[in-house]
């Protein structure tokens, strides 16, 4: 019987006797993993107290996660990035022609630093290096526009396809910036796999236009072992839509991985929960679960009580509920 693994985003907190006790409450509720969140800011400032709180986590019996959390707001994630200020010229640009605060993933500065990100992470003990929705940049309900058209791309667009890369999006302006992305993922988890670590990629749904539509090219990559995604409700949205949407990429995730002998991991949304919808995130879990995920994880841990910009209506409500499905679904064959 294959065990059911759950746990919880954890960030914000870089005290590591204050992580411990966290982490200590984490496993005493069942958790088997935890993923703990890597911004820029960490790399910097942080780096050295980030070993200690992976070395805690181990310590107490959880498995580890690594997030590239915002990096170069390329990917995922409530931090700041400055690597666009330290890098000028290299911002991605709108087909609209605006510069946006997100440095280009086809920048070279880009490429480099993410080595050294990958670099210092293994060598902290991160069990899975965490991929979190890598994309090109995009502005949520702005149809039509995208990224990116900075001098790097269009460059790298003429070479690929021998002529300038268009204002309007077009199937070469789609392949083009999958197979960037396909690219960069591919360098990424072989540096991963080098150091002995595995690797998750975690794909933002459809209803983004992040550049990745293809997921069967990101399941055949090689180096890759979990397959994850995080199809999150809107604040209005209706119970049907979370049953809806989590049958829908619970089923894409378990036939992808299953064609690729890799493992599915789903995630439920655990911030931002309204008053009277603490259910929503324990039926995700159940729905990922019939349809055959043993991997779920849920963002974040104590439903982002800390966070005022992500905290729910009754952070422990959520997180209890959030708990005894766990509890449940772990007890379940």
């Amino acid at each position: 019987m294959q065990m059911t693994k759950t746990g919880f985003s954890y960030f914000g907190v870089r005290r590591p006797e204050h992580v411990r006790s966290d982490l200590e409450a984490m496993r005493s509720e069942g958790s088997t993993q935890v993923l703990h969140t890597w911004s820029e800011e960490d790399l910097s400032y942080y780096r050295d107290t980030m070993g200690r709180i992976v070395e805690a986590s181990h310590d107490v019996g959880l498995s580890v996660y690594v997030n590239s959390w915002a990096v170069g707001r390329v990917f995922g994630g409530e931090a700041n990035s400055e690597l666009v200020a330290k890098n000028p010229g290299s911002c991605q640009i709108l087909s609209t022609g605006e510069a946006m605060p997100a440095i280009c993933p086809n920048h070279p500065a880009f490429q480099t630093y993410m080595d050294g990100w990958i670099d210092a992470v293994a060598g902290a003990g991160a069990d899975t290096i965490f991929w979190d929705e890598p994309h090109f940049y995009f502005r949520k309900g702005r149809n039509g526009e995208w990224a990116c058209r900075c001098n790097v791309c269009r460059a790298l667009y003429r070479d690929r396809f021998g002529s300038d890369m268009p204002r309007e999006s077009a199937p070469e302006v789609k392949l083009f910036r999958q197979e960037k992305l396909l690219g960069l993922l591919g360098r990424w988890t072989a540096r991963v796999a080098s150091h002995g670590k595995r690797n998750n990629i975690c794909l933002l749904p459809d209803i983004f236009d992040a550049g990745l539509p293809d997921w069967e090219s990101v399941a055949a990559l090689p180096h890759l072992d979990e397959l994850s995604s995080d199809p999150y409700w809107f604040d209005d949205d209706p119970e049907e839509k979370v049953r809806s949407d989590y049958s829908l990429y619970a089923k894409r995730l378990v036939d992808l991985c299953a064609a690729r002998g890799i493992e599915p991991q789903m995630w439920m949304k655990l911030y931002r929960i309204r008053k009277g919808t603490e259910h929503f995130a324990p039926l995700a879990a159940r729905l990922s679960f019939e349809a055959g995920i043993r991997n779920l994880m849920a963002w974040s841990w104590r439903a982002s009580e800390w966070m005022s910009w992500l905290r729910s209506d009754d952070p422990a409500a959520a997180h209890q509920a959030m708990v005894d499905e766990f509890r449940n679904l772990s007890n379940r064959p």
